[in-house]
């Protein structure tokens, strides 16, 4: 995880701005499938805060939480953020050493970050953190299609140095549901699906793909005031106008439960 932190400097701001958090039902069903007392919840590659802000919401008051974040311009936003908030402890750690007592935490999550994770390495690490009958939890929002979305990301391919192919990229975000339940020391996997969505303007669509490391990539290859009106011509081809637009958006949890032993 140490490896890519890098690629986010300069975009935690950004980041925290225009990404979006996560349905608070996503982590209520990780809560009831929880079989321990302990409450303490780790959120691994926590970034600005994005997920942070949305889990602390979800699980309410009585917990405490661990946001894990290697990159220090994100950890420098996620601790601004949270430095008023007693229950949210910032660590300078990975998922693969999270640097915590072993069988600690209740809840491990993490959302939209698991593609950045050595995947051995962190199962094996939150098995070690967890507490028995505590959750491994993966989550991911996730775009539906659009023509501009397509748009925008065959842009990114054709001018991209480090990858052509964004479909299969985005399949090695997230495990699948059998890999996870074949994790040493975790119960059976589930997974839930929870729809929602967000509205736009084409401006603010452009700022969403900007925090995105395979765009900055490019940018840092020919320049953001190109990339930027490269992205606002799509949207005049796309004939969209400065209204909001919907974009649909899924969340998916999967999730595993430590055995007790």
């Amino acid at each position: 995880m140490r490896d890519a932190v890098d690629r986010f400097d300069g975009l935690a701001e950004t980041y925290e701005m225009h990404r979006p958090g996560y349905p608070a039902k996503t982590f209520q069903a990780l809560l009831s499938d929880l079989r321990c007392p302990a409450r303490m919840a780790v959120d691994v590659g926590a970034g600005p805060g994005n997920s942070t802000a949305s889990l602390r919401q979800a699980i309410g008051p009585g917990w405490s939480i661990i946001a894990i974040e290697p990159g220090r311009d994100m950890r420098r936003v996620l601790s601004r953020r949270f430095s008023a908030a007693p229950d949210v402890h910032v660590a300078d750690a990975t998922a693969e050493e999270m640097r915590l007592p072993s069988g600690v935490a209740a809840l491990v999550v993490a959302c939209t970050a698991f593609h950045w994770f050595d995947a051995p390495g962190f199962y094996t690490e939150a098995k070690r953190v967890l507490a028995p009958g505590g959750v491994l939890a993966v989550i991911r929002n996730r775009r539906k299609p659009l023509p501009v979305l397509q748009a925008f990301d065959r842009y990114i391919e054709e001018h991209s140095a480090e990858t052509n192919d964004l479909a299969q990229r985005e399949v090695r975000k997230e495990p699948v549901v059998r890999d996870l339940a074949q994790v040493p020391g975790f119960m059976t996997a589930r997974s839930c699906t929870y729809p929602w969505s967000s509205q736009l303007t084409p401006n603010r669509l452009i700022d969403l793909y900007l925090t995105r490391s395979t765009l900055w990539g490019v940018v840092r290859r020919i320049g953001l005031s190109r990339v930027m009106a490269d992205l606002q011509t799509i949207c005049v081809e796309q004939g969209l106008e400065e209204i909001p637009m919907v974009i649909e958006w899924e969340t998916t949890a999967k999730w595993a439960r430590r055995r007790s032993e």
